[in-house]
Order: structure tokens, then sequence, then C-alpha cells
């Protein structure tokens, strides 16, 4: 599978059975043969806008909160 984005408006079959439009300015995973046939045709570039991104800790996903232990009175003699 190739990463790349259209630049022009162009239809496509993914599988050799169904047809596609893929439309200019998005971007698709698609399979090596289709994709290398946009790329050489130039209808399409291949998108590395994602390439060197460092994978990090998703902000949605909290670590579990640590309780402080209560603290305990004392009486002062």
């Amino acid at each position: 599978m190739k990463r790349i984005r259209m630049l022009v408006d162009k239809k496509g079959s993914p599988d050799g059975i169904e047809v596609q439009l893929y439309k200019a300015g998005q971007v698709y995973f698609l399979p090596e043969r289709l994709a290398d046939i946009f790329l050489t045709a130039g209808w399409a570039e291949e998108d590395k806008t994602l390439d060197g991104i460092i994978e990090t800790k998703d902000a949605a996903v909290e670590e579990p909160a640590v309780k402080a232990e209560p603290k305990i009175k004392t009486r002062k003699k």
C-alpha cells in the first residue's frame, strides 16, 4: 500500500472490480499497482506528511490518579 495525494480527479479500481472516484487534494492508501499508475501519469504525488513524526502518548488517555495517604491527626501533649 502507498499513501498518495491526488492532484486531479480520476477514477480507478483498487481491486480490478469496483471503480471509485479519487478526488484532487485527498489522501488515499492505495495498492501499489494503482498508486504507481496515478504517480507515473502525474495525477498524484506520494504523500509523506506523516513521515518522521514520532508517536506520542494519546492526550485523551489519562494516567490513573495516585491518591495521597490521608493525614492522621495527633493530639499535642
